[in-house]
């Protein structure tokens, strides 16, 4: 009873925050035409090259102040992270830099992120650790300590099409 009463409380204090909290992500196709970038806005058909900006608009609409508030942009597997594009963001007076993740989500990290790997060297298993490249990037986030009530941010990253 106890558990179920807890889980019940979760849940509804999960469906408060989905309602106080509005996020909207959308992918615009970055164009260079007669020397400025235009942005199409939920390109129907994109080619390997192409860049894409992605743009997370997130809303405070509680009656109060939110916190530690983690804006995910997931990056698809047939685009890759451009390095630098994700920019820190300004927010309540506090400058929120991006982390990243290379493993799905699982665990985020600021550059440079490390991973161990195992690889054969004069002839024997060693485990060494190496650097990620931004390119096997899978998510960046930017966790905001204090998202005012009424509050409109929007972060953005840019990914190329594999």
């Amino acid at each position: 009873m106890r558990k179920a009463l807890a889980m019940w409380t979760f849940i509804a204090l999960l469906l408060a925050l989905a309602q106080a909290l509005t996020l909207d992500l959308k992918p615009y196709l970055v164009k260079a035409v007669e020397g400025k970038e235009v942005y199409e806005e939920n390109p129907l058909a994109v080619r390997p090259g192409d860049v894409l900006e992605w743009r997370l608009t997130a809303e405070n609409r509680s009656q109060g102040d939110l916190r530690q508030v983690a804006l995910v942009v997931p990056i698809p597997k047939e685009t890759y992270y451009l390095e630098g594009s994700a920019k820190p963001l300004q927010v309540a007076g506090a400058t929120v830099l991006p982390e990243f993740s290379f493993d799905g989500g699982k665990t985020f990290g600021k550059p440079p992120l490390k991973k161990r790997v195992r690889m054969v060297e004069n002839g024997k298993e060693v485990e060494k650790e190496v650097e990620v490249r931004p390119e096997e990037y899978t998510h960046a986030r930017w966790v905001v300590p204090l998202l005012p009530k009424g509050a409109r941010i929007v972060v953005s990253l840019r990914t190329a099409v594999r």
